[in-house]
């Protein structure tokens, strides 16, 4: 039977007299207080015993940007609870690594500033091009949301929402890997997007390779998406200028297809190009674009879309869709609704 974990409030008591601890020698009165305390019991030294590993572990990161950027908001948590005797002292290196123990420690895990993600967003009709640590760069669609863990051996990322690209630095040894829903890409020096648009995801492939798992949540192992497609011969493989389109989430049928690599990255010079595609994918990419919306009714999805439309302009869609389409367009101040004729 594992042993209890002590609760947060023996934790902030632990983390408290580790900084009083920490800021020099204890007076007569507080150092019995502090063996009372620990005497107390074995949950309190359990606290104790954690915290001040911790503070041990952050020491020598006292001085990181994430951490200069704790202290502030660590010191006015604490000031307001009116607990901590150290409020009104000077703000050492130690008291910062203390600051980060007592954060640590409510948050129940450690070193969150190197496991937390870098989080890059886009707003609606908003682009974006970052570099990542290692390198590679992610272009960022409209509506987009990426998370980035950069770690020793590996590079994660999670596409949250929307489409990004990446041109991936090389480096064999730290695969690149960008997970959505329940699949995961893989790849080492590469360039690719990913997109997930009406329950789909569509990864095209520009340069190099690529692998793609179902990765299932609390799943074990990984199966490769392609040779369940095929037998696993060639014609079943991603290759450069080819885009796989699957279910994002569960066990769906894979397809397989040519893209038009001008075409396909069309988005990022601010042009939609559609080609013989389902109005809801058209629609489904309309839509990062800008706040006023459009919506389909019926059956007005399956019609096939062709045309050029810049990005933001909704108004110049639905005249498009409107002349060329057998659709009615209905349009209000926030809403423009497509349905068939």
């Amino acid at each position: 039977m594992s042993p209890r974990e002590p609760s947060p409030e023996r934790f902030e008591a632990a983390a408290a007299w580790c900084l009083e601890l920490a800021e020099g020698p204890l007076s007569h009165e507080r150092q019995e207080a502090f063996d009372s305390w620990l005497a107390g019991s074995t949950d309190n030294l359990a606290a104790f015993e954690r915290s001040s590993n911790l503070w041990r572990q952050v020491g020598e990161a006292a001085v990181s940007p994430e951490l200069v950027d704790l202290r502030e908001r660590a010191l006015a948590t604490f000031r307001r609870r009116n607990q901590w005797r150290w409020a009104r002292r000077a703000v050492t290196g130690r008291t910062v690594a203390l600051l980060a123990v007592v954060l640590l420690a409510l948050g129940g895990t450690a070193w969150w500033w190197q496991s937390a993600p870098d989080i890059y967003r886009t707003g609606i009709g908003e682009r974006r091009v970052v570099m990542l640590d290692d390198g590679s760069r992610a272009s960022l669609d409209a509506a987009t949301e990426v998370d980035v863990r950069m770690r020793g051996d590996r590079r994660e990322l999670r596409l949250v929402s929307g489409r990004a690209k990446f041109d991936v630095a090389k480096d064999p040894l730290k695969p690149f890997s960008v997970r959505a829903g329940d699949k995961l890409v893989v790849a080492t020096g590469t360039s690719f997007s990913v997109e997930m648009v009406n329950g789909k995801l569509r990864v095209i492939l520009y340069e190099g390779r690529v692998v793609v798992l179902d990765l299932p949540a609390g799943a074990r192992t990984a199966a490769e998406v392609l040779p369940a497609l095929k037998s696993g011969g060639e014609d079943a493989a991603l290759i450069p200028g080819s885009e796989l389109v699957v279910g994002i989430s569960g066990v769906s049928q894979a397809q397989l297809a040519k893209a038009d690599p001008v075409r396909s990255l069309s988005w990022e010079g601010g042009q939609l190009v559609f080609e013989d595609e389902p109005l809801s994918l058209a629609v489904g990419r309309i839509n990062r674009y800008s706040a006023r919306r459009v919506e389909l009714k019926g059956t007005a999805g399956r019609i096939r879309v062709n045309g050029v439309f810049n990005t933001g302009d909704v108004e110049a869609f639905a005249t498009g869709v409107e002349e060329t389409l057998p659709v009615r367009v209905i349009r209000d101040r926030d809403v423009v609704t497509i349905a068939p004729q």
